[in-house]
């Protein structure tokens, strides 16, 4: 495993990379309703229903609806770095590693079964997603930047530049462009090296004062 990928499972914690066999079929009940109705849509009793449990076992075990949530968008995440990390840093400067993260993020992102069922369901819900559950999307963004961090980015730089990275990534998947258009990989990596690098190099330069 990469030095990468044992940071992120030591950044997302042990517990939402459980090997408790129970815990594990519960998420996947919760990951198969969610993608065939969307979060919204689901309730906890619907995830009962699919794993054949009762409620009270739901709630014992993983929690309330925005906990289950919560653990799901994080097991999907830390699945996507632990299977990328190595493309990633095996560049060599933080513009490279970002215009790979972003190319292999937003491949991702269309093909994925849960951005497909937002799409499909609940299109404005990624947008009250990156608002209302900061504490989800901290540890997301800290994830980023230890995959940008550098000589040439130290971790406060890289930080910020992983902020923007999701912003920019969520804006493209919330409302696509005519005018920029990422369709698929080589328009996605057109764009990471047109407009990426600037955005490293002013990440890199520092906060306001």
């Amino acid at each position: 495993m990469t030095h990468m990928g044992m940071d992120v499972e030591q950044l997302f914690g042990s517990g939402l990379l459980t090997t408790d066999v129970e815990q594990g079929r519960l998420l996947d009940a919760a990951r198969t309703e969610f993608v065939e109705h969307g979060f919204r849509r689901t309730s906890v009793g619907d995830i009962a229903r699919r794993a054949e449990v009762s409620r009270p076992t739901i709630y014992r075990r993983l929690g309330d609806k925005d906990e289950i949530v919560r653990q799901v968008v994080i097991r999907e995440v830390v699945s996507f770095f632990l299977t990328v990390s190595s493309r990633i840093l095996a560049k060599s400067s933080p513009e490279e590693k970002a215009i790979e993260a972003f190319v292999l993020g937003m491949h991702e992102a269309r093909h994925h079964p849960l951005m497909a069922a937002l799409r499909q369901f609940e299109p404005e819900t990624l947008s009250s997603f990156l608002s209302d559950h900061l504490a989800t999307m901290e540890p997301i963004r800290a994830a980023v930047a230890m995959a940008l961090t550098g000589e040439s980015l130290p971790l406060d730089g890289a930080l910020r530049a992983a902020d923007m990275l999701i912003r920019v990534s969520a804006s493209f998947l919330m409302v696509p462009s005519d005018s920029l258009p990422i369709d698929d990989d080589d328009q996605a990596r057109h764009f990471a090296r047109t407009y990426l690098p600037a955005i490293i190099a002013a990440s890199a330069a520092g906060g306001p004062d």
